[in-house]
């Protein structure tokens, strides 16, 4: 064949690609301010989940744009906008047919925070009748209220939910270990933490016009990650055992 004409065909078949990787749909991932998961106004450090979907989203191919919201309002804008992600999410059967299930990430331990002269922290079944306070736009209400706990508030933010138990407002609060280990900032030995009381796996999950297709994209990036070690070492930056 003439080179010529193998070169022209090239020149023409390499801008028509260019473009449809310009033009591939964007992808916007809101999340709540979860610290050591997702960080505002810290590009470098932007949280170990969102950094995990940043570098997913770059294998897939598409632009990815974070934002940030209170955790109830970014839970409502995936289930009503497209091309939209969120997490950490749990899934439960409440929201199952809300949102398109993309990936499994992570599997989180679930503990209680009190002060330090709280013993029942020793044993989370002796704090069945205290004021327990949980962030609001999670499962974690209706779970503890299922398990026998019988006074179970809510709060807007993880920081919030330490200062109410900080404040004497609350007995303690329940939620992620990762998350209220940065949220207490217990360098002081200020506060107890109960031993494990469950595991609750962390979904990548997003609006519902993502596709069988997108899923098996997406899932192939992360089975990348953990081959070539990407996903160890993004999970190591931010000093969590991944699983």
């Amino acid at each position: 064949m003439d080179k010529h004409l193998v070169f022209s065909a090239l020149l023409t078949v390499l801008p028509l690609a260019s473009v449809a990787a310009e033009t591939a749909p964007p992808v916007r991932l809101v999340v709540g301010e979860m610290p050591p998961y997702s960080v505002s106004g810290n590009a470098a450090a932007p949280g170990l989940l969102v950094e995990i979907t940043q570098e997913l989203g770059h294998r897939v191919g598409v632009p990815l744009t974070v934002d940030f919201y209170p955790w109830p309002r970014a839970l409502a804008m995936v289930s009503l906008s497209k091309r939209t992600l969120t997490l950490p999410l749990s899934r439960t059967p409440e929201r199952e047919n809300n949102y398109r299930w993309l990936l499994k990430i992570y599997k989180q331990k679930l503990i209680f925070v009190g002060l330090r002269a709280n013993r029942q922290l020793s044993d989370p079944a002796l704090l069945k009748q205290a004021r327990l306070v949980v962030l609001r736009g999670t499962p974690f209400k209706r779970d503890l209220t299922a398990a026998g706990y019988t006074n179970v508030a809510e709060c807007a933010t993880n920081k919030e939910c330490v200062r109410m138990v900080r404040r004497g407002i609350a007995d303690a609060t329940y939620g992620v270990e990762d998350v209220y280990r940065s949220a207490a900032d217990n360098k002081q030995g200020e506060f107890r933490f109960s031993p494990t009381f469950r595991h609750d796996e962390v979904w990548l999950a997003g609006s519902l016009d993502f596709s069988d297709d997108d899923a098996r994209k997406w899932k192939t990036a992360l089975d990348a990650m953990r081959a070539d070690g990407n996903l160890a070492r993004i999970f190591h930056k931010y000093g969590i055992s991944g699983n």
